[in-house]
């Protein structure tokens, strides 16, 4: 019989590969290090130096001539490659602390070391393109695509769902351009774009399956956008491509949606809307009728989604020169505020800037103590606090129990957030993210407080699931099954393990018994300590419990 050959695996391991404990493939750079945009090096074994074999005067082997001159440039060398090595697995821990997926991918590695889970975007949004169809018609015009009337109810769908969270647009303005547009024939490619921009948002916020006008609009928007690409950013143009993101964001892959977000930052920078005066830019946009409160709203919106997408994909972000820092005035109905002044904290997650422990603690008090109203906001926040402390774990930083109680208290709210949203059939991508992430944090917390609030997070999936039934929710739904399911079966295995030696070992009279003192009693002292146990309220079982609990890395790594 022929022996089966194994998986094939390189005998040498580029150093952030040893670092993490993955395969490598052996190349240069390896698959894992250009997926993740690690810096790739390979440490070289060095062989043994042979003795010379001239002697010297003495009879001794005389050194090499050249060997006292070359040990300080190769000290010098072994200390850059040591401190490059370092800096690239730190960079590694950061990129992977910040990416969601990627701390699934190693929450399942510790729940199960024998398998090796895929990289995957488990519940980037609800549909990941579902709500494309193979047949798409091919119109030129928007009007070719819907009426008036049909465009003036997907426009008030939009001003009532989505333009309260992501406030960007002049909504007299928009309103004007629907009614003229039907008039006038000279309607140019980018208020063309914008209209059907707003009109497939108002679709996607109306109805939970995708009809015709649906698709038609999306393709429509892509076209035109597509030949913009040849002419100077204008506001319309960038407020265009910023309506397709939130759309791609909410309903599409997650490449589709981060090229086009990147699309947008570059359009930002090149028109230059983050600056305060937009005419010093190298290629100002055109026709610069903009206030600076919309400005800034553009800007922040755009960086927010940009932000989060690289984290989520573990790629790198635009960055944009001399950005504006004030923060939009605050509107009546509108909560786009709460969700931009989130971001400063947001940007020093970026793996570049490095921030410090005490940082990212102050940043997780503040984001914790934040008062959020609208669902949205709320996941937002919520998705930036669960993305802190998975910041902190990666350093080693483990939390207090208050602080964790106050992350239990945020992720409560974000469940409700989500069931909000579900009764109001907006279709939010933190709507199937957020509770994804939640039941995450809960196994890895692992205290009595969390594990009972697990009920609550996978029925919120299951609701979400059974609101917008697609491949993506249903796939979400079977992920978190899966990681509750090998959760148990840990569990169960140390308590199997725990009942084995109380049954090896039971417990037996102290010392020689030979008067009439009384043996002690198990049951009796057992019965005492349950009574004593199990009188402990939740906050008080976890203290006992979770002297050592998951976030504390020191004593668990995975």
């Amino acid at each position: 019989m022929t022996r089966l050959e194994g998986r094939k695996r390189s005998k040498l391991a580029c150093q952030t590969c040893r670092e993490l404990k993955r395969r490598c493939d052996g190349a240069h750079p390896c698959g894992t290090c250009v997926r993740f945009e690690y810096h790739c090096n390979y440490q070289v074994a060095r062989r043994r130096r042979e003795p010379d074999r001239n002697p010297g005067p003495t009879g001794d082997s005389a050194p090499a001539p050249t060997q006292a001159s070359a040990l300080p440039s190769l000290k010098s060398s072994l200390d850059d490659v040591a401190s490059s090595t370092a800096s690239s697995h730190a960079q590694a821990r950061s990129v992977e602390a910040n990416s969601c997926p990627a701390f699934v991918r190693s929450m399942a590695l510790r729940l199960d070391p024998k398998r090796n889970p895929r990289m995957h975007s488990f519940a980037w949004n609800a549909f990941l393109g579902s709500r494309r169809t193979s047949h798409t018609p091919a119109v030129e015009s928007i009007t070719d695509v819907v009426s008036q009337k049909r465009l003036q109810e997907l426009a008030v769908v939009y001003l009532l769902k989505v333009d309260p969270v992501y406030g960007f647009i002049d909504r007299e303005q928009v309103l004007q351009h629907i009614q003229q547009r039907w008039a006038a024939r000279n309607a140019t490619h980018a208020q063309d774009a914008v209209l059907c921009g707003i009109a497939a948002l108002g679709c996607l916020f109306s109805q939970v399956n995708a009809d015709t006008a649906e698709v038609a609009l999306v393709e429509l928007a892509r076209v035109l956008l597509e030949k913009t690409l040849s002419t100077a950013p204008s506001v319309d143009i960038i407020t265009a491509w910023l309506l397709r993101v939130i759309y791609l964001r909410i309903a599409d892959t997650h490449y589709a949606a981060w090229m086009a977000s990147c699309t947008v930052m570059h359009m930002i920078d090149a028109a230059g809307l983050n600056m305060e005066a937009p005419e010093e830019a190298i290629d100002p946009a055109p026709h610069q009728d903009i206030s600076l409160e919309l400005r800034k709203r553009i800007v922040s919106i755009a960086q927010h989604l940009n932000i989060w997408m690289s984290f989520d994909m573990g790629l790198t972000r635009v960055a944009l020169p001399d950005t504006i820092t004030t923060v939009p005035l605050v509107r009546e109905g509108d909560f786009t505020s709460e969700l931009i002044e989130l971001l400063p904290f947001s940007i020093e997650l970026d793996p570049q800037r490095k921030p410090t422990a005490f940082e990212l603690e102050y940043a997780l008090q503040v984001v914790l103590g934040r008062m959020h109203s609208s669902p949205p906001s709320v996941l937002a926040q919520c998705n930036l606090a669960l993305c802190l402390c998975r910041r902190l774990r990666s350093m080693d930083v483990a939390l207090t129990d208050s602080v964790l109680q106050q992350v239990l208290t945020l992720t409560s709210n974000g469940i409700r957030a989500v069931q909000a949203i579900l009764t109001a059939r907006s279709p939010w991508h933190q709507m199937t993210y957020v509770p994804f992430q939640i039941v995450c944090v809960l196994l890895a917390i692992d205290t009595v407080s969390s594990i009972s609030q697990l009920r609550d997070a996978m029925q919120c999936l299951q609701d979400v699931c059974a609101v917008y039934n697609t491949e993506a929710t249903q796939e979400a739904l079977r992920t978190a099954r899966s990681l509750v399911l090998l959760h148990q079966r840990g569990k169960e295995m140390f308590a199997s393990a725990l009942s084995e030696i109380l049954k090896s070992r039971p417990m037996s009279p102290v010392g020689d018994v030979t008067d009439n003192c009384a043996v002690l009693d198990d049951t009796a002292g057992m019965n005492n300590f349950s009574d004593q146990f199990f009188g402990l309220q939740y906050n008080d079982m976890d203290q006992l419990l979770s002297a050592d609990f998951f976030w504390n890395i020191t004593n668990n790594r995975f």
